[in-house]
């Protein structure tokens, strides 16, 4: 209050406030807060400059004589501080706003003081104003930054925590909670480290956090069911205050899939490593068995060589059993897929497997209530089946049960990134499980790879289960197991359901039987084969002409267009392949027979020409399967 002793008069009869000193009138104008002067009815009669540019004006001028129940937002919040000055003298750190003529809202702290007369009565309101407009906004907007954030955190699909500088959790979202598999309570409140398995990884997370602002680590969690899941945390430094956040995600289902891809990339390119070996080796073989067929041909039953000759051509096969096992692991293997209840499959050779295991293994069937119908080759579905089913007469060393069930399935739910034939509607699912010795992680991420084995040496060459992945894929199928130390082993494949009986090409046998002097093209750049191929056909009586590349093959069929009856050859060369060679060659002669070979028993070319006249052999093949093969096609130009 102002010692100032004022003459009561009426408000009307108020002189003009005295002006105040020099060096206080600087002070007054120059000020940086905003300073007013007011009759009680609210009529400005002064003012510095401050006060003014809060109200949007130039100059004082401006201003003066305005009413301040219009300057106010609020005007009965003007009347209620004025009747709280007449009774208390003064009010101190008042949050107003201010209305600016031109329009605009300004936020203000004023400390109002009262002067009043001898006989107590307001005669002036003294109005001091700081702009706070600023920190206001400040205020609202951080307001509306930690309402966004609250509703981003308790909203989101992937668990958050709010973490203090010691890893303290201050708060966890509902999602946290699920993932953690405990409530908020047991959350809230503890530290981070009472969640996660591998205290390591989060200390070094920890300290990357607080020097760099922010980590990226894995963590291993304990479920409420007492397994373990993988997580993927996202730390980032002081985004809430002083405050850190952690978003954590469950990957395990992600590794998993990872995992399997990882495991298909790597035993393709074993499939890939172990078709070009089996496709050379067949090469070789080819030459090997056909030199040995045609000394055994020229030896007599009493010939003292006649023995070794044999025993060469027994070794000769078994190697050539050995790579159609690569190949069938490659998956380029020659199939003959037909239509197969896989019902009468397993009736047909449960006595044979019955031979095959002990007295003490307990063989089960189950078949499905219906047809189990899919498209897949009759030979190689037994050879899966006889390799899965010694598989588990191994694993069975004191005894137990083999059991064999058939089924139908819809649409495969589990994600197969390496099988990614799991599209059709309906599969048949075909399952060989047994209550053995199980298998360990270990041994399940190798168990498809070709001479990979669990059995002591010499008991097993490791190909048994590579050619049964080889031939399911190779089917449309998919394979999956499921294996624990001694819990057990189940495979299950997977065959989609054949959709309509395919059409059967029926395969006359021709017996090999003497030439008659029809000439044969062969086109093959390995020169063994083509040396032992030529040999074989010459001693039949066939005129025989030799080119080592397409384009040798395509000037000699130019020379003797009208003479050659049957085209030999290759089906991967270089310069040009089989199927394109002999596209070319009956564009120029329709009626032109040919023969394709080859180690790699993935080509499929007779659908391209259609017909009788194409015919495929694969490497290696006896010479007796070459010639009557080539005396089957050149039977119908005969004809």
């Amino acid at each position: 209050m102002s010692d100032t002793v004022l003459v009561p008069v009426t408000v009307q009869q108020l002189p003009p406030p005295l002006r105040p000193p020099v060096r206080c009138l600087e002070l007054f104008e120059e000020a940086l807060v905003g300073i007013y002067v007011a009759r009680p009815d609210g009529t400005l009669i002064s003012c510095n400059a401050a006060f003014a540019r809060m109200l949007g004006s130039d100059s004082v001028a401006g201003v003066i004589g305005a009413a301040m129940s219009t300057v106010y937002d609020d005007p009965a919040e003007r009347e209620r501080f004025v009747a709280s000055i007449r009774e208390h003298g003064r009010l101190e750190h008042h949050r107003a706003r201010l209305r600016r003529p031109g329009g605009g809202i300004v936020d203000v702290i004023e400390t109002v003081v009262g002067e009043f007369d001898s006989g107590g009565t307001l005669v002036e309101l003294r109005g001091f104003l700081i702009d706070v407009t600023t920190n206001v906004e400040a205020e609202l907007a951080r307001h509306e930054r930690d309402r966004q954030f609250r509703s981003v955190f308790f909203d989101a699909a992937d668990a958050m925590l709010i973490l203090d500088d010691h890893r303290g959790v201050v708060e966890a979202n509902p999602a946290a909670c699920v993932l953690f598999g405990v409530p908020s309570e047991a959350v809230v409140d503890h530290p981070l480290d009472g969640l996660i398995l591998d205290g390591d990884s989060l200390a070094a997370a920890w300290r990357e956090v607080l020097a760099l602002g922010e980590a990226q680590r894995e963590h291993r969690v304990r479920t409420r069911a007492g397994g373990v899941r993988v997580i993927e945390c996202s730390y980032r430094a002081r985004v809430h205050g002083h405050r850190h956040l952690c978003i954590a995600r469950d990957i395990t289902d992600r590794r998993v899939i990872e995992e399997r891809l990882v495991q298909a990339e790597k035993i393709d390119s074993v499939g890939r490593l172990a078709g070009g070996i089996a496709h050379d080796f067949n090469n070789l073989l080819t030459s090997i068995l056909g030199y040995t067929e045609l000394l055994l041909g020229a030896r007599a039953p009493d010939d003292p060589d006649r023995q070794d000759l044999e025993e060469i051509q027994k070794a000769g096969q078994r190697a050539a059993a050995l790579t159609q096992q690569l190949l069938a692991f490659s998956r380029k293997q020659v199939l003959t897929p037909k239509e197969v209840d896989l019902n009468q499959t397993i009736a047909g050779l449960k006595a044979m497997l019955c031979d095959l295991i002990r007295e003490d293994i307990a063989l089960v069937c189950d078949p499905a209530p219906a047809p189990a119908l899919v498209r897949v080759d009759p030979t190689q579905i037994e050879q899966a089946l006889l390799n899965l089913v010694l598989n588990a007469r191994d694993a069975l060393p004191g005894g137990g049960v083999i059991r064999l069930d058939v089924s139908h399935v819809p649409r495969l739910t589990f994600a197969a990134p390496d099988q990614p034939l799991a599209r059709a509607n309906q599969y048949v699912r075909l399952r060989v499980a047994d209550n053995g010795i199980g298998m360990s992680a270990e041994a399940r991420a190798h168990l498809f790879e070709p001479f990979f084995t669990t059995k002591e040496v010499g008991k097993g060459t490791g190909l048994g289960l590579a050619s049964v992945y080889g031939i399911v894929r190779q089917s449309n199928g998919v394979i999956t197991v499921d294996s624990e130390p001694g819990a057990g082993t189940v495979f299950t494949l997977y065959f989609p359901v054949a959709s309509a009986v395919a059409g059967r090409t029926a395969s006359s046998g021709a017996g090999a039987c003497a030439g008659r002097r029809e000439t044969i093209l062969i086109v093959e750049d390995e020169a063994a084969v083509r040396v032992i191929v030529s040999t074989v056909l010459q001693r039949q009586g066939y005129q025989v002409l030799e080119a080592a590349t397409p384009t040798a093959a395509m000037s000699m069929f130019a020379r003797h267009n009208g003479a050659v009856s049957l085209l030999l050859t290759d089906v991967v060369m270089p310069e040009m392949s089989g199927p394109a060679l002999a596209q070319r060659l009956i564009g120029l002669r329709p009626e032109l027979r040919v023969l394709f070979m080859s180690g790699y028993g993935d080509v499929t070319v007779q659908p391209q020409f259609g017909g009788t006249n194409v015919s495929f052999l694969s490497k290696p093949f006896p010479a007796s399967a070459l010639t009557a093969r080539v005396a089957q096609l050149l039977a119908t130009v005969a004809e």
